[in-house]
């Protein structure tokens, strides 16, 4: 265990460095290991901060959600500090708030309990906190609270990477893209403020159409973009399904529902971020110029001939 003034330094240094939630989590792990000498930490997501593991832990560190320390539940409810002593092991559990709202547990055992090593870990716990608002702050759409841009980039490179590491065979992993049909006829017909609550309805009804597994982008305008993962092609056919029905819930007599023309496509080894937000695009077009208000899959499409290779850089043909 190292507190040198330096070491403590540099630990905040690292910490305030990061520029994605992860990997935020992951160096405050990393961080209170290496100054309080601790072994077993884990940052466990009990809030509604989107696109979050459900928890990041210590390497070696096995934590089972559906059975936590009691502290851990007591920090959620008093929004406090909890210390408990189970299995003759003494458990911390810290909140992390956000908007007054616990959104965050932060959970280390076997701390030596003492008053200048709770009062470090409290820093630890309220940089991480202050810095994960900046963070998030900087990843979110304003209007909607969906992740923006910046964060699909970093989120799409990382899914990237895990599919190739994975072993399954089937197209698990998606991206849709969709925009409103005629959106421009609602904003002009009905004023902008008008066209801002549809934007905000349909945040809605993504959030409550997708898991918490999902990430959920909107780029502006009226374009918005999810990654899924885990999901069969039946089960993306279900969500658009319920998408779309529940944003026809949203009427207005001069323009009538509001309707989605979604193009989707399978992340496979062969793609890159380039190819894959082409091949949804693609999709996505196929949809508008064919009745719109309806869905397609580049595969598909691409298989039954309505589709032709697109090139890319005069040379290279995106298949």
């Amino acid at each position: 265990m190292s507190s040198a003034p330096e070491h403590i330094l540099n630990s905040v240094a690292s910490i305030t460095e990061q520029r994605q939630l992860q990997s935020l989590a992951t160096c405050l792990i990393e961080t209170i290991e290496q100054t309080l000498g601790v072994k077993q930490v884990a940052v466990i997501n009990v809030g509604d901060l989107p696109h979050f593991p459900k928890f990041l832990t210590s390497t070696d560190f096995v934590l089972a959600l559906d059975n936590p320390p009691p502290c851990v539940q007591r920090c959620i409810d008093t929004g406090k500090n909890a210390i408990c002593e189970q299995d003759e092991r003494c458990k911390v559990a810290l909140p992390v708030k956000m908007n007054d709202a616990v959104v965050k547990v932060l959970l280390v055992y076997d701390l030596d309990l003492n008053n200048a090593n709770l009062m470090m870990l409290q820093a630890f716990a309220r940089i991480y906190e202050n810095f994960a608002r900046v963070v998030l702050d900087s990843q979110t759409d304003g209007l909607t609270g969906l992740l923006n841009r910046k964060a699909y980039d970093a989120r799409l490179f990382h899914l990237f990477s895990h599919i190739r590491t994975e072993t399954r065979r089937a197209p698990y992993f998606w991206m849709l893209t969709f925009d409103i049909d005629f959106f421009k006829k609602i904003n002009d017909t009905l004023g902008h403020l008008y066209g801002d609550e549809v934007l905000l309805r349909i945040s809605r009804a993504m959030n409550d159409c997708f898991s918490d597994d999902d990430a959920l982008f909107r780029f502006g305008g009226d374009e918005f973009v999810v990654l899924l993962d885990n999901k069969s092609q039946h089960e993306v056919e279900c969500i658009c399904r319920k998408l779309m029905a529940d944003v026809g819930k949203v009427h207005h007599e001069k323009t009538g529902p509001v309707t989605l023309s979604i193009g989707i496509t399978s992340l496979t080894l062969e793609d890159n971020p380039m190819s894959v937000m082409m091949k949804a695009d693609k999709a996505l077009y196929f949809a508008k110029d064919n009745g719109r208000n309806r869905w397609a899959f580049y595969h598909d499409l691409f298989h039954h001939g309505d589709l032709l290779p697109t090139q890319i850089d005069d040379d290279i043909e995106l298949f």
